[in-house]
């Protein structure tokens, strides 16, 4: 039997245990953030919100809202949020895996066409036989992001095989490793290098490489319904009223490897400590930390553009959040004088972030399937993951319950799109003379016909986009989306509507033989879609 003085001792060491056992936050400081967070889903109409803290070895995760309006289903650390571009960093931790586990076969600095058999043909001779898995993970290939590809996607029957084969037609938007340009196809390119080496499909590489070994059961990078039980459902301000986006949209076809991965709270404990580098993670892959740090370590000043957005450096800020560059599917910021690795993505109505603190062992994933019209989709999420860290350093916060509805306001006044009615034009030809079915081998063909409900316009299709194009005088037509895209064209009531793209049609002598659309309503290397002289046009 223990004697006294040995259980006196024993109960002394639990309470001591317990008194200093690490806690993710106060009771106080949860408190104050669980009412922060309500207040900015109140002011900023976010419908629901998923959110997982890390803190070393302590982890909760933060269900909060609906994740169906029509039905009022709950959140909970289950509901299941899609991920958008935040799947780039998962696809370059994949390449980075593989790397390890290739035997020194593949290489970051490898060029693409020696993994692959010398079967690439980009714009040029020097981008085809150079360009390296380094150069496609952090978007320096200076390659067109697609025009109106970025939108509607691919010809869902395209093989990846077949989207590496029609790559020459991404025309040059910037210098070859000097300047970023998101793609999504380049994405998907080093995504391809992994199936040809391995003969096996992006999908079940990540599945069985990475999510499955990381205990990620509930991630998918592959759906065929994401109306199910367990997804959260998303809105969009359409005219200033949220409305459920058509999820026929979330099918990247054989682009998933850049844009395609649903995830949930309870599984975002596990990617977050990954990510950390936790030694504790319970999992069967781990990343040697000077791997993990390469992947994460930026390479390439980000564009003026770019960090308008996400730097907030100068004197204007009470807190400086230091924009350093681009790596291989992470953005590098400096926060309160720590190294930052972070993504985020908004797209169709989701907007996610995950936002990492190695130095101090801190993570924070957030996910939100809606919120009202912003010119800074990020804003929202930025006003919780700066408090949420601030709390999780024990520093103060320096965004109060006022400023997280104006943010970034009032330290930057918020960019907006012009609110004028922009003028029509009489173009150089007849509106016939611009009817046909125009095609580009990758991104498919674009249909466009006399609109039946705009006067004097012409009305585009192409795959599961919609639209009307109105002339601006010349060859030059202003294109404004509609359909399932409709939000993007009128997201607020009263306000005119506005314009996605530009088309610039060519002509020889008086026949239309091709468009070209540029990267966006401002300009930029434009993609060419030619006229099919054997399609039959009914005007």
């Amino acid at each position: 039997m223990a004697s006294v003085a040995t259980i006196m001792f024993s109960l002394g060491l639990m309470t001591m245990l317990s008194a200093t056992k690490a806690e993710l936050l106060s009771s106080e400081d949860e408190q104050r953030l669980v009412s922060f967070v309500n207040h900015v889903m109140e002011c900023r109409n976010i419908p629901g919100l998923t959110m997982t803290l890390v803190k070393g070895k302590e982890h909760k995760t933060f269900p909060m809202g609906v994740s169906n309006k029509e039905t009022g289903e709950k959140v909970d650390s289950s509901t299941l949020f899609y991920l958008g571009s935040l799947t780039q960093s998962f696809t370059s931790t994949l390449i980075a895996v593989l790397t390890q586990r290739s035997g020194n076969v593949i290489h970051f600095d490898s060029p693409i066409s020696q993994l692959i058999g010398g079967e690439l043909r980009l714009t040029n001779r020097v981008l085809s036989e150079e360009i390296t898995l380094r150069d496609a993970l952090m978007h320096r290939t200076g390659l067109s992001t697609g025009s109106i590809g970025s939108l509607t996607g691919l010809p869902k029957a395209m093989s990846r095989g077949e989207v590496i084969n029609h790559l020459k037609h991404l025309p040059l938007l910037g210098v070859f490793r000097d300047d970023f340009s998101f793609n999504q196809f380049i994405y998907t390119l080093a995504a391809y290098v992994g199936e040809k080496i391995t003969g096996t499909s992006w999908e079940k590489l990540m599945r069985t490489h990475l999510l499955d070994r990381l205990l990620m059961s509930s991630t998918l990078v592959e759906a065929d319904d994401v109306t199910a039980p367990g997804f959260a459902r998303s809105y969009v301000s359409n005219q200033g009223v949220l409305k459920p986006i058509n999820p026929k949209l979330f099918d990247a076809g054989p682009l998933a490897p850049a844009s395609f991965m649903f995830s949930n709270a309870d599984d975002m404990i596990k990617g977050l400590k990954f990510f950390l580098g936790a030694p504790n993670l319970l999992s069967q892959v781990q990343l040697p930390p000077p791997v993990l740090e390469e992947v994460m370590n930026p390479r390439l000043l980000l564009p003026v553009g770019f960090r308008a957005t996400l730097d907030k450096s100068s004197y204007a800020w009470p807190v400086s959040d230091i924009s350093v560059g681009y790596a291989m599917g992470f953005f590098r910021n400096i926060y309160r004088g720590m190294q930052v690795p972070w993504h985020a993505s908004s797209t169709h109505g989701f907007t996610s972030i995950m936002w990492l603190v190695p130095e101090r062992s801190v993570g924070v994933f957030i996910s939100i399937n809606g919120q009202k019209y912003s010119t800074t989709p990020l804003s929202s999420l930025q006003t919780i993951t700066y408090t949420a860290t601030d709390l999780l350093l024990g520093e103060e916060p320096w965004i109060n319950e006022t400023t997280a509805c104006t943010f970034p306001e009032p330290w930057i006044k918020m960019p907006e799109f012009p609110d004028v009615k922009l003028d029509t034009k009489d173009p150089d030809h007849a509106l016939e003379a611009y009817v046909g079915t125009f095609g580009n081998d990758l991104l498919g063909d674009m249909i466009l016909r006399k609109s039946t409900t705009q006067d004097k316009a012409l009305a585009m299709v192409m795959a599961d986009v919609t639209g009307y194009l109105v002339p601006e005088g010349g060859n030059i037509f202003r294109l404004f989306l509609d359909g399932d895209f409709n939000h993007l064209r009128q997201p607020e009531e009263g306000k005119q509507p506005l314009p996605f793209l530009r088309f610039f049609f060519d002509f020889k002598a008086k026949e239309c033989v091709a468009v070209k659309v540029p990267d966006s309503i401002f300009g930029g290397s434009p993609v060419t879609f030619h006229k099919k002289p054997d399609v039959k046009e009914e005007l």
